[in-house]
C-alpha cells in the first residue's frame, strides 16, 4: 500500500525519517502540508501571482476615486505595508468562505458597508489586473481550483499529523480527498483548540476531549483515541533583567546534557525570535544551532544599501553619519539622481558600484529572478531600492556552525517533542503573541461571520506550549521583569504559578573581566573661571557636559576631519559676503544675485558634491530673501556683520562674534543666523536647565552701546523667520547666577553629562564609552 504521511513542518520529516531508518519494508512518502496543498491543487492555465508582484499589481488597482475613503496612503513605501493587512484580509474571506455580502449583514455602524463596498471593488480591480498578466492569487484558489487527480490516484491512503487550525477551503480540500481515498487525521484534542474540533463536529464526527485521536474522515469513523495523562511538570524562574534570562538557560541545558539528555533532544523555544541576535552573542562555543537562521537584513550589505536609500529620504546629520560609517563614497552617491525612472537591469548596474553582495548566492539568485520578474517595469530609482531591501529582507542565512541543541520559534515545534525544552521571554503579550490589530473586522463581527477571533488565535498558540511541555522529560520556563513586564497569565492556565525568582550574576555572560584601565573622573584643579575668556559655545559646553569641556578645551583633543561641509560656518561666510558691499536690498533678483555671486565665491566648483550643495543651498533660501525683502521695507538696514566683541559680565570676562547688527531709526536688532533648530536656545520654560546664554552675552556686552536693543534669530531654512528672543530677562538672570557658580569653583570633577542621547554625535564618544560605543 502507497501512503503519503503529511507533517506541519520541515523538523518534524525530519524525525520521522530517522525513525523511519529503522524499519525495513515499504516506507510511506513523507510531505510537509503547505506541498500537498501545491500538488493537490491544479490551476487551469494562471500562473500563482510573486508575493512582491502582489503588491505592485494592488496598488495598481487602488487607482480609483473611492478609495481615497479608506485612508490609505498609495505611495509605494506606506501602501506596501497597509498591503499586507489587506491580503491578510481578502485571503481570510476566501478561506473562510465568507463573502462581502456576509461581513454588512453582522455590522451596525454606518460607514462600514461603505468601506465593504470599496474593499470588494478593490479586489475585483485587482483579479481583473491578474488576469490580464495571466496570473492569479492564493486569494482566488477557493474559486478556480481543480483537484490534481493524477496526484490523488497516485496513493492509495492518506495520514494528516494535524497540529494547529484548518480553515474552511482547507477542510473542503481533504474532504474532496476522503470521498475517494482513506484520508487518516491524528491530532491532540484540548480545551485550545476546540475551534477545530468544532469543524469536525460539524462533518459528524465527534472527538474525545484531551486525547490523543486518529480518525478516518472516509467512514467518518473514530480509529483510536487514549487520554493524555501527561503530568505537566516545569521549572518556572524569573528574573529582573531580560539579558539575564541567558545564564539561566544556559545553565538549565547544561543540567539536561548532565542528566544524560542528549543535546539533539534539547529545544530553546524563542517566543520572540529577534532575541536570537543576543543568545547568539554568548553561543562561544557553537553549542547551539538556530534553526529559523539569521535575517539577511543584519548584514553590513543590507545595511549599507538600508543607509543609502535613507540618504534619499531624509537628508539629515544621522543619514550622512551612516553612509560615513558604512564606508559609502557620497561623490559616487551624488551621481546618481534617485527620481530618474529606470528599468530594474539599469537601476542594478546603477548601484553595483556601492556594493549589491552579488557574489553571495543567494543574492545572485534572487538578483536573477528579480530581472526576470520585472522585466518590462520601469521606476524611479528610490523606488526599486525600497522594493529591492523589502526583497532582500526576506532572506535567512542559515546557521551552520555546526550547533547540536536547537533554537527555534514556537511554531516551528509543531509536530516534534522534544527531552529538554527551556522556553525565554515567557511575559504576557509575548506568550501567546497578540496577533496583529486587524484593520477591517473586529472581535464581535468575526465572532458573527464565524472567523478566527483573537482569542482563538491565542488558544492555538497555548496548544503548541501545552502539547511541547507535557512531553518534555525536563522543562525551565524563564521571564523578565524588565520594563514593567508581567508574566504571561497563561502560566496559571498551565497550573505552574509564579515560580521562584533568581538573582543572576551577568558577569557570567562574559569571558575574563575587562583589563582596560578605567578612568576616574578627570579633575580641573586650581580652577579660576576669571583667567578664562569665555565664549557662548565654550560656557554651553562647560554646562552641558563637563567631561566634553575637559577634552576639548583643557586636553585640547581635536576631533577627528569629517568629509562633510561645514553647513553652519559657510552659510555665516556665505551672507557676510552678501552684504558686503550693499546694507539693503529693494527686489528679489538683486538679492538672489547677490546669493548666488557669494555662494559662487565661497564655495569651490570641483566636485558634483559641491556643486549640488550649491544649488540646494540657493533653493533652500529662497524663503530667507522673502522675509529679508520685508525686513527692509520695514526701515531697517545692515550696519555691521561678524562683528567681534568682548567685555566684562559679573567679573568674568567674555568674547563673541556677532552675526549681524542692523538699525533703523529708532532701534538695534542684534541678528544670529540658525540653520538648525532654535528650540533649546529660545526655551520659554525650566530655564535653570538652560545652557545656551549666546544672545544674553550679547545683549549685556552691548547694551551700554546701544541703548534701544533688540535681540532675534534668523531661521534660514524656516523660510527666514526673524524670531525673537523670548525670556531675555529671566534668562539674563540666569546667566548671572551661573556666573556667580563659576566664580565660586577652585575645582571642577569632570563628570559625563546626564543625558546620554547628546552623546550620539559627539566627538568624543568612545573616550567615555557612550553612545555607539555600548
Amino acid at each position: 500500500m502507497k501512503e503519503l504521511h503529511i507533517y506541519p513542518t520541515s523538523r518534524a520529516i525530519r524525525k520521522r525519517q530517522e525513525e523511519l531508518r529503522e524499519q525495513s519494508g515499504l516506507l510511506p512518502t513523507l510531505m510537509r502540508v503547505d506541498e500537498f496543498e501545491k500538488r493537490t491543487l491544479l490551476l487551469p492555465e494562471v500562473t500563482m501571482v510573486d508575493p512582491l508582484q502582489r503588491r505592485l499589481i494592488l496598488q495598481e488597482a487602488s487607482h480609483f476615486e473611492a478609495f481615497q475613503q479608506l485612508k490609505i496612503n498609495r505611495d509605494l513605501v506606506r501602501f506596501f505595508t497597509k498591503s499586507d493587512a489587506i491580503f491578510k484580509f481578502f485571503e481570510e474571506l476566501s478561506h473562510e468562505e465568507v463573502s462581502f455580502h456576509d461581513l454588512v449583514a453582522g455590522d451596525a455602524y454606518a460607514e462600514f458597508e461603505a468601506h465593504i463596498d470599496i474593499l470588494e471593488e478593490l479586489l475585483i480591480n485587482y483579479r481583473q489586473r491578474l488576469d490580464a498578466k495571466g496570473l492569479t492569487d492564493r486569494v482566488f484558489l477557493p474559486e478556480i481550483y481543480e483537484l490534481n487527480q493524477g496526484f490523488i490516484e497516485g496513493y492509495d491512503r492518506f495520514e494528516f499529523h494535524l497540529e494547529g487550525y484548518l480553515s474552511r477551503f482547507e477542510l473542503r480540500l481533504i474532504e474532496q480527498i476522503a470521498e475517494q481515498k482513506p484520508f487518516v487525521i491524528r491530532m491532540q484534542t484540548s480545551r485550545f483548540n476546540t475551534k477545530v474540533q468544532e469543524r469536525f463536529e460539524a462533518l459528524g464526527i465527534t472527538l474525545p476531549e484531551e486525547s490523543m485521536v486518529t480518525f478516518d474522515l472516509h467512514t467518518r469513523s473514530i480509529l483510536h483515541h487514549e487520554p493524555t495523562l501527561f503530568q505537566l511538570e516545569a521549572q518556572v524562574v524569573s528574573v529582573e533583567e531580560r539579558l539575564a534570562q541567558i545564564p539561566i538557560l544556559l545553565a538549565s541545558v547544561q543540567k539536561m546534557v548532565d542528566q544524560g539528555i542528549a543535546p539533539e533532544e534539547i529545544v530553546v523555544i524563542l517566543p520572540d525570535e529577534s532575541f536570537k541576535e543576543r543568545l547568539k552573542l554568548y553561543d562561544r562555543h557553537n553549542n547551539f544551532n538556530f534553526a529559523m537562521g539569521f535575517a539577511y537584513a543584519q548584514t553590513r550589505s543590507y545595511k549599507r544599501l538600508e543607509a543609502i536609500y535613507h540618504s534619499w529620504q531624509r537628508h539629515d546629520e544621522a543619514s550622512v553619519a551612516l553612509l560615513r560609517a558604512y564606508g559609502i563614497d557620497r561623490d559616487r552617491l551624488q551621481r546618481i539622481n534617485p527620481n530618474e525612472r529606470v528599468s530594474i537591469e539599469e537601476f542594478f548596474q546603477r548601484i553595483e558600484p556601492l556594493g549589491l553582495d552579488s557574489e553571495r548566492e543567494i543574492v545572485m539568485e534572487k538578483m536573477l529572478y528579480f530581472q526576470h520578474l520585472f522585466a518590462a517595469s520601469e521606476m524611479k530609482i528610490e523606488q526599486w531600492l525600497f522594493v529591492w531591501l523589502k526583497q532582500l529582507s526576506e532572506l535567512s542565512l542559515d546557521d551552520v556552525r555546526g550547533g547540536k541543541a536547537t533554537v527555534m520559534g514556537a511554531l516551528e515545534t509543531r509536530g516534534v517533542h522534544f527531552e529538554g525544552v527551556v522556553i525565554v521571554d515567557f511575559n504576557d503579550g509575548i506568550v501567546p503573541a497578540i496577533p496583529a490589530k486587524d484593520s477591517f473586522l473586529n472581535s464581535s463581527l468575526r465572532k458573527f461571520a464565524n472567523l478566527p477571533t483573537k482569542n482563538d488565535r491565542e488558544a492555538l498558540q497555548k496548544q503548541i506550549y501545552k502539547r511541547l511541555l507535557e512531553e518534555a522529560k525536563e522543562a525551565t520556563i524563564i521571564y523578565s521583569l524588565s520594563d514593567n513586564k508581567a508574566p504571561a497569565g497563561y502560566l496559571y492556565e498551565l497550573g505552574l504559578g509564579l515560580g521562584e525568582s533568581v538573582s543572576v550574576e551577568t558577569s557570567l555572560l562574559y569571558r575574563t573581566h575587562s583589563l582596560r584601565w578605567k578612568q576616574d573622573d578627570p579633575i580641573i584643579p586650581n580652577f579660576d573661571a576669571r583667567t578664562i575668556a569665555w565664549s557662548a559655545t565654550r560656557l554651553k559646553t562647560f554646562l552641558g557636559c563637563k567631561r566634553k569641556y575637559y577634552y576639548h578645551y583643557i586636553k585640547q583633543l581635536k576631533p577627528s576631519p569629517k568629509d562633510e561641509l561645514n553647513e553652519g560656518a559657510i552659510l555665516h561666510t556665505v551672507l557676510e559676503e552678501t552684504f558686503k558691499e550693499r546694507t539693503h536690498f529693494d527686489n528679489a533678483s538683486m538679492m538672489q544675485e547677490a546669493l548666488g555671486r557669494a555662494i559662487d565665491k565661497v564655495l569651490e566648483t570641483d566636485s558634483p558634491k559641491i556643486a549640488y550643495y550649491k544649488l540646494l543651498w540657493k533653493a533652500k533660501l529662497q524663503g530667507f530673501v522673502d522675509q529679508q525683502l520685508q525686513h527692509f521695507k520695514a526701515g531697517w538696514q545692515v550696519v555691521e556683520r561678524e562683528r567681534s566683541i568682548a567685555g566684562d559680565i559679573g567679573g568674568i570676562r567674555f568674547k563673541g562674534v556677532v552675526d549681524r547688527i542692523d538699525q533703523d531709526s529708532t532701534h538695534t536688532l542684534i541678528l544670529d543666523y540658525k540653520s538648525g533648530a532654535i528650540t533649546e536656545a529660545n526655551r520659554t520654560k525650566n530655564l535653570e536647565k538652560l545652557t545656551d546664554f549666546q544672545m544674553s552675552i550679547y545683549h549685556e556686552l552691548l547694551k551700554e552701546r546701544y541703548p534701544t536693543l533688540d535681540l532675534a534669530f534668523v531661521e534660514l531654512f524656516n523660510q527666514g523667520k526673524v524670531t525673537p528672543i523670548t525670556e531675555l530677562e529671566a534668562k539674563t538672570e540666569q546667566l548671572y547666577a551661573v556666573i556667580e557658580a563659576l566664580r565660586s569653583m577652585d575645582e571642577v570633577v569632570c563628570t559625563r553629562c546626564e543625558n546620554v542621547s547628546l552623546c550620539q554625535y559627539c566627538d568624543y564618544t568612545l573616550l567615555c564609552e557612550r553612545g555607539d560605543y555600548l
